[in-house]
């Protein structure tokens, strides 16, 4: 056992927590001789994806969120950490199978989700399953909507986390990652984000769902009303076009990289994995100086851009000497 004073010289690195949910995307691969498409498993899950790219890249993190206690269940935490992400918040349940999600990609890569998921066991995270003390002052909590379902455990689950990182003064990451399937009320939807909009410090959108969420497609004034609710930064993808970062002083934008998409599955989650790992453990005050900005910004549009080129968000989201 270290003595005391060995204990007061450990150093202790940020760490990245992402709630909310790890599932099974079922991606297309390949086809059977009579033309009948073939689909592989993949772990996925938007947040746990940006955990495993920000380790990826070098950075401690940490995944939140409950699985089947079944075959993918048990797949999902031994690949979470094999990915190096720590699972010690991972929990399962018999109460509920492994959510599922079967992806549709078009002849550009493009994705569109069917879930089964009624429910699943990720919408069965609960209070008790937050720790009271889990956060510290440096680390980073980033979380999306799939958890925030009414009427599911989870969503009390994530206001106690967020309210734990508000009080220990931790960055909150939000990428509203809309999934309007899912939900029975687009309008339900729109409402539990602009609910959880004022907890974020820094949020991700992508540009199609600047309509949905604040009524218009201008990047300019849908951050503002990000800024109005308390954000100090907000991230914009472009798909195929780049990226953009703002701020209430300035903007900074990169173009997209000519790549030839395979699956766009997880490239939103590789971007925030990447961006995160260049933010956490620096003050915002910091970081937002738009040299450094822009920095970070062409490396999480670069994450992305490697991402498509392969199947599946885990296995296709880069490494650090994978990013140019």
């Amino acid at each position: 056992m270290r003595n005391m004073e060995e204990y007061k010289n450990t150093i202790i690195l940020p760490t990245l927590y992402c709630i909310g949910e790890a599932l099974v995307d079922f991606i297309p691969y390949g086809e059977t001789p009579d033309g009948t498409q073939l689909l592989a498993p993949m772990p996925g899950g938007a947040t746990a994806n940006t955990a495993v790219a920000a380790a990826k890249l070098g950075a401690r993190s940490s995944f939140i969120g409950k699985v089947g206690d079944d075959g993918f269940g048990h797949m999902l935490i031994d690949v979470i950490q094999g990915y190096g992400v720590d699972t010690a918040y991972m929990s399962m349940t018999r109460y509920a199978c492994t959510t599922l999600a079967f992806v549709t990609l078009s002849s550009e890569g493009d994705r569109s989700f069917t879930f089964a998921r009624k429910p699943g066991a990720d919408m069965l995270l609960s209070e008790g399953d937050i720790p009271d003390i889990f956060i510290r002052k440096g680390d980073m909590l980033h979380f999306g909507t799939l958890g925030l379902m009414p009427g599911s455990p989870s969503k009390a689950a994530h206001i106690k986390a967020l309210r734990s990182a508000k009080a220990a003064g931790a960055l909150i990451s939000f990428d509203p990652n809309v999934r309007r399937p899912l939900w029975d009320d687009p309008e339900e939807l729109r409402a539990t984000i602009l609910e959880f909009l004022p907890f974020a410090d820094i949020v991700k959108m992508c540009d199609d769902e600047l309509q949905f969420i604040f009524h218009t497609h201008d990047e300019a004034e849908a951050s503002a009303r990000c800024f109005e609710n308390g954000a100090s930064l907000v991230f914009v993808t472009r798909g195929k076009d780049g990226a953009a970062v703002y701020t209430r002083e300035f903007s900074a934008e990169v173009p997209g990289l000519a790549v030839t998409a395979v699956d766009t599955t997880g490239a939103g989650d590789a971007f925030n994995g990447a961006m995160l790992s260049r933010l956490i453990g620096k003050p915002l005050k910091v970081c937002t100086g738009k040299a450094e900005l822009t920095d970070t910004l062409r490396f999480a549009n670069a994450a992305g851009a490697v991402t498509v080129t392969r199947k599946g968000a885990m296995a296709g989201s880069p490494s650090a000497n994978e990013v140019i």
